[in-house]
């Protein structure tokens, strides 16, 4: 089902890949709701959203416009940035709007059309032609004749506007740079010795700058006087003249790019009013056509015969590279808000890359290696290990809540309570702390409150409160201080579930001057934007746990139906140390019951431990380090692997059950399956291996790494298993059937630590490279995010199928 998705991804044609991932989605989601899910197995499910997440998270391009009938030479933006402009080989220059729909065909030229050039007002385009003409377009009068500049002997293979819009150059194959009136008027003919390719105006206006045929890149003032002749490569006679195919200025005139046939981009750099050269960029593989500044002035991007567009730092730091065009890459131009790239190519096309493209949720903020992540039990908060000695904390989205120090040296691994009230750590600093949750029992502090006993929420009738107690009612009315209307002035303007969002300024009359609130911190900002569109600098904002507000804070968040199971995310500086271990702690692991923990270490031993960190016993039996613990979903059993190459099963009392000759090498990772009648294990041999509690080899994932598994996490409905590997990889494999599902490939340096969030929608991962990743694996959220990429392109493009174009529309969708 995604096989030509993936395909076509790694053919460099990822908007396609996008396309036939949505549509394996939507069929998938079809064939559940005529099949019912309890019926089919989850494993193609995630198969398709890894998929989609990496078409989702890696495309750029979100558009492509497919009306000409022959190479497209330029595409460029409107100064306002809502119409483009494209002009082809095929005589024609094509009007379209920012969502890709053809607005008008110019068709006036009698040959090609090589380049064009929108007026800084926005009301006249410019077209230069191989009929060897230049025609000035009144964009308010389309219907009307343009006016037709006639001079030049030659092919005029480029124009510009001047930044005042009273003048405009245009370069030929005649060796000639031309300076025209508005209106027309030749005002001056500058004559070269080389065919003009490019030519560009300073933003003062006081330049043109032109790249020629013989290489040079040339400086003249509007007098028609040679200011400076610049080569762009190495004047000797075993080298080939290579064009400078195009000259932009930087947008504040103090730079310029170029770019040419010899593979490179060139910046330079003015310096008392001549250019220096400053930096000299190996681009591409091919030919550079086409090399401009953003407008922000700090990236350059480029176009290549090689078919791939690239954006620079302009050190020189490759950014980002793009591919999908066909064929030679001609033109690439900024949106005015810097947000989009257009290109221009051979393939007759003209595609929309977007420089704000979501990308994957990488987590930056430990300093060193990071070697376990473990998610809460309710799936809301993240814990990452790392050898820079610290724990740090994030929210589901990746906001960074708390960094915990404490250890000496590299935390090793991280387990949290499934009661959410205290998180385990090991370290090589050879103890294992526990971190305990500090979490209020209410929301609110109703002790603060005057008269809290008379006060409870109400229902869904837009009553949130009223005092049940008849002297306080009457005192609030003689105070003025309930009125008729009281509920309706207290309405939620934004819920969440049982939470409401309050103007506080509607609510602070109700009670005394002193009091405190809790908030429930963990409503994000970004929830806010996916709920309604407010302003978030209104938003109750609270770094302590409990905070009396301010006359400037405009809302707070209450609980409408006063949970008392709320926990905060805060942990208190508190914490305990379990020492006893003799070498470096390597693994830890909570019970299901919450009343045990279990470390490994490079002693050679297990511990269990109580919650009040008393030691219960300590087992003895493996003859190498042991890397990995891991209790059973009842609790009854307790795994450890060990660099022995067994795997041995404990009862909760640490009584040795059977010992499994798993590998022949290391074991670095266990963990049971989620009905607790399997365990997988990973291994220094580079594999996986699934066996039954009684030491049945079940499966060997065949597919395996290229280098030693590193931890292995059983997706929650125990149908996935997920691995990591010293590779940088991480892969997903069906216990169905021992396929290997999808190979994840982002991170820089080997990957540590694998583990699934408990609703089994995120994935997150440790690495060497000093970050976690969170992989959305979330099918209806990434259909979502996959088709508001594409909507403008299944809706405006013509040649989309019927079938498509109804693709992303919600009814089809459910």
């Amino acid at each position: 089902m995604t096989a030509v998705s993936e395909a076509l991804f790694f053919s460099g044609y990822k908007f396609d890949a996008l396309i036939e991932s949505i549509r394996a989605g939507q069929k998938w989601q079809k064939i559940k709701q005529l099949l019912g899910e309890n019926n089919l197995s989850n494993d193609t499910e995630y198969r398709i959203a890894a998929s989609l997440q990496q078409a989702v998270y890696q495309v750029s391009e979100y558009n492509h416009l497919e009306e000409h009938g022959n190479v497209v030479w330029s595409v460029i933006f409107n100064p306002e940035g809502n119409l483009i402009a494209s002009a082809s080989a095929d005589k024609t220059i094509k009007l379209w709007s920012r969502d890709g729909k053809l607005q008008k065909t110019l068709t006036d030229h009698t040959d090609g059309v090589s380049r064009i050039s929108f007026s800084s007002d926005g009301k006249y385009l410019a077209s230069a032609s191989d009929d060897q003409t230049v025609k000035i377009w009144d964009l308010q009068q389309l219907e009307k004749k343009p006016l037709s500049l006639k001079s030049h002997r030659k092919s005029v293979l480029t124009v510009d506007f001047s930044p005042n819009n009273k003048i405009l150059a245009s370069g030929s194959l005649d060796k000639t740079i031309k300076i025209w009136s508005k209106t027309g008027v030749l005002l001056r003919t500058i004559k070269t010795k080389a065919a003009i390719q490019w030519v560009s105006f300073s933003p003062n206006g006081k330049i043109i700058a032109a790249g020629n045929r013989n290489g040079e890149l040339q400086l003249w003032n509007l007098n028609g006087k040679l200011l400076a002749t610049l080569q762009h490569g190495d004047r000797n006679q075993s080298t080939p003249v290579y064009s400078v195919n195009s000259v932009n200025f930087s947008p504040d005139g103090k730079s310029l790019v170029t770019a040419s046939g010899d593979k490179t981009i060139k910046i330079w750099r003015f310096w008392r009013n001549r250019p220096i050269l400053k930096k000299t960029i190996i681009a591409h593989t091919e030919q550079v056509i086409s090399a401009s500044f953003s407008p922000d002035g700090k990236t350059i991007a480029s176009s290549s015969k090689d078919k791939t567009i690239k954006i620079w730092d302009l050190d020189g730091t490759l950014l980002k590279t793009f591919s999908g065009h066909g064929d030679i890459v001609t033109q690439v131009s900024f949106s005015p808000d810097g947000q989009t790239l257009a290109s221009s190519s051979y393939d007759k096309t003209i595609k929309l890359w977007s420089l704000k493209n979501s990308s994957l949720n990488v987590l930056k903020g430990h300093q060193l290696r990071v070697f376990g992540v473990s998610f809460s039990q309710d799936g809301q908060i993240l814990a990452s290990a790392s050898e820079d000695n610290t724990i740090k904390l994030w929210s589901r989205t990746g906001k960074l809540v708390n960094t915990l120090r404490g250890h000496t040296k590299r935390v090793t691994s991280v387990s949290f309570s499934p009661d959410g009230q205290i998180l385990a750590s090991g370290s090589r600093d050879k103890t294992v702390k526990l971190w305990y949750f500090n979490s209020p029992e209410k929301i609110w502090n109703w002790e603060l409150l005057d008269a809290p006993q008379h006060w409870q929420p109400y229902d869904q009738y837009n009553q949130l409160f009223s005092p049940q107690n008849q002297k306080s009612k009457l005192y609030f009315r003689e105070e003025g201080k309930i009125k008729d209307d009281f509920a309706s002035k207290l309405s939620c303007f934004v819920r969440v579930g049982n939470f409401c969002l309050v103007p506080l300024k509607k609510f602070i009359p109700f009670f005394r001057i002193n009091f405190s609130l809790l908030p429930h911190q963990s409503f994000e900002s970004e929830k806010y934007r996916s709920l309604v569109d407010i302003n978030l600098d209104s938003q109750v904002k609270v770094s302590s746990r409990l905070g009396c507000f301010s006359k400037s804070i405009e809302t707070f968040c209450f609980d409408r139906n006063l949970n008392t199971n709320y926990h905060s995310p805060d942990f208190t500086s508190q914490n305990i140390n379990l020492m006893g271990h003799t070498d470096h702690v390597m693994s830890v692991s909570f019970s299901p019951n919450n009343q045990i923990i279990a470390s490994s270490s490079k002693d050679k031993t297990v511990k269990l431990w109580n919650r009040q960190g008393e030691l219960l016993k300590t087992l003895f039996g493996h003859k190498e380090w042991v890397s990995s613990v891991s209790f059973s979903p009842d609790g009854k059993m307790l795994a450890s692997a060990s660099d022995d190459g067994t795997v041995k099963l404990w009862t909760d009392k640490g009584v040795l059950l059977r010992t499994i000759n798993a590998h022949k090498s290391w074991i670095l990772a266990v963990s049971f399956s989620p009905d607790g009648q399997a365990i997988a294990t990973g291994s220094f041999d580079n594999t996986v291996k699934l066996w039954s509690i009684n030491g049945e080899l079940l499966k060997t994932f065949l597919k395996g790494a290229s280098d030693s598994i590193t931890s292995v996490s059983f997706s929650p409905d125990g149908q996935v298993i997920a691995s990591s590997s010293y590779d940088g990889k991480i892969k997903l494999w069906s216990l169905y059937d021992g396929s290997l599902l999808k190979t994840l490939s982002s991170h820089k340096d080997s990957v540590m630590s694998v583990s699934f969030s408990p609703d089994g929608k995120l994935l997150a991962s440790g690495s060497r490279d000093k970050t976690v990743i969170l992989w959305n694996l979330a099918l209806d959220d990434l259909l979502e995010k996959g088709c508001s990429w594409v909507c403008d392109y299944l809706q405006t493009n013509p040649h989309v199928q019927e079938s498509d174009r109804q693709l992303c529309k919600k009814g089809n969708r459910e």
